[in-house]
């Protein structure tokens, strides 16, 4: 029972954090460009500086998630995503909103990090693949939800109400950090303060079948860019299609993973399902690029719809599938006292997938038409064949923890990989 109470309290608190994000990310731009009459290019560059912040402060903060705690690190960054929304709500200036925006986009991505490794930390080996997909479902969900709640916000008026909302989220923050500080007090809330590994801030990225699955992963994440950017301009200014239909298309990629990811989750279990999910995954995000391709040849606007949309379910699948696949090689093997600084480093695929998406493949589908959609397909499909070979080539690694739990154990410093 007090397990179950502690998963369902790290559920609540990621449901209502993603909500708040959600909110965030479909409102932001427009806030500031409408409500601050900031030009679109300087909150285009500032944005790119918080994900790029995030990324350069992954790994130590992962260090001082391993040193704090992991409830107490995660209460602490919810505390700092608190702040830089109200900064947020209160900014009317272009210094004032790029310190809001750098400080929310390091605090989520720690945050984030930190509440993945609380939630794993514990808990049986063969059952940590099922609450990583249970968290990156509420991840979708909240964040769906925010989003929608962002549409509304926007329809009825940006500037005040924005702010309203970013003020509510700050309180819905400060609320998850009193939760996650509530969390240290009970059993498996995390490593006790100090007690982090050895082996150093470097330790996550010394790994070389990490740090290999960490480039591999970022890879297969540029399918949220396209969802979230590329899909949306191809569709309005590459080929003239109907505004609403990149909508429907994020909605029903919520809806799909929501559905899918656990029941796919609770599947793999073993080294030959890896790698099957991986090459079926890989596959996906091919047809994925080939179909999205082939939009631009379509004659109609329905004949588009249907075919971006066939495009979309093929990129779901691919990114459920990929994301499994990764997850169980990069962080089936974490070491005891190290889960902050992994799911820290793991975090920085996110972040610089954010970063490619609009900066890199967006003026690559632009420019290149068809062409470009198939080298992004083929490059989020080659991801997961590099995965599906990582876990062939590691197959007892996989297979040793799904039946005794951590092969490094405490790591003990010969027990770094070095492959």
């Amino acid at each position: 029972m007090e397990t179950t109470t502690r998963q369902r309290l790290i559920r609540t608190v990621q449901l209502g954090t993603a909500t708040v994000e959600g909110i965030v990310l479909s409102t932001v731009v427009l806030h500031a460009t409408v409500a601050l009459d900031l030009p679109p290019a300087t909150v285009g560059l500032v944005l790119a500086m918080g994900a790029g912040a995030a990324i350069a402060l992954a790994v130590p903060l992962g260090l001082l998630t391993d040193r704090l705690g992991l409830g107490r690190a995660a209460a602490a960054f919810s505390a700092l995503a608190a702040a830089a929304l109200a900064g947020y709500a209160l900014a009317d200036t272009g210094a004032g909103f790029t310190t809001a925006a750098i400080a929310f986009a390091v605090a989520q991505s720690a945050s984030g990090a930190a509440r993945q490794a609380l939630a794993v930390d514990g808990a049986e080996p063969g059952d940590r693949l099922a609450i990583r997909a249970t968290m990156h479902m509420l991840l979708n969900a909240g964040i769906g939800g925010g989003t929608t709640i962002g549409a509304l916000l926007a329809a009825v008026d940006l500037g005040p109400t924005t702010a309203t909302a970013y003020g509510v989220g700050a309180v819905t923050m400060v609320l998850a950090a009193v939760l996650l500080v509530a969390l240290t007090g009970r059993p498996g809330a995390g490593a006790p303060a100090g007690s982090a590994a050895r082996g150093g801030m470097l330790l996550a990225l010394r790994d070389r079948r990490f740090a290999t699955a960490l480039g591999l992963a970022a890879a297969i994440q540029l399918t949220m860019p396209v969802l979230s950017v590329i899909l949306p301009v191809w569709v309005v200014v590459r080929a003239g299609g109907p505004a609403w239909l990149s909508a429907v298309a994020l909605a029903l990629n919520t809806v799909a993973v929501i559905v899918g990811q656990r029941p796919w989750a609770a599947r793999v279990t073993s080294t030959r399902t890896t790698v099957r999910t991986a090459l079926v995954a890989a596959l996906a995000l091919a047809a994925a690029g080939t179909l999205l391709a082939l939009s631009a040849r379509a004659e109609s606007p329905a004949a588009f719809s249907v075919v971006v949309i066939a495009g979309v379910l093929a990129l779901t699948v691919g990114e459920v599938g990929g994301g499994l696949a990764t997850w169980r090689v990069a962080l089936s093997d974490v070491p005891a006292a190290a889960e902050g600084r992994y799911q820290a480093a793991y975090s920085m695929s996110t972040s610089a997938a954010r970063i490619v998406g609009p900066s890199i493949a967006l003026p690559l589908v632009l420019a290149l038409g068809p062409l470009g959609w198939l080298v992004l397909g083929a490059t989020m499909a080659a991801g997961c064949l590099g995965i599906a070979g990582l876990a062939a080539a590691d197959g007892p690694v996989l297979s040793g923890v799904s039946a005794r739990g951590s092969r490094r154990g405490a790591l003990s410093a010969p027990a770094v990989r070095a492959r």
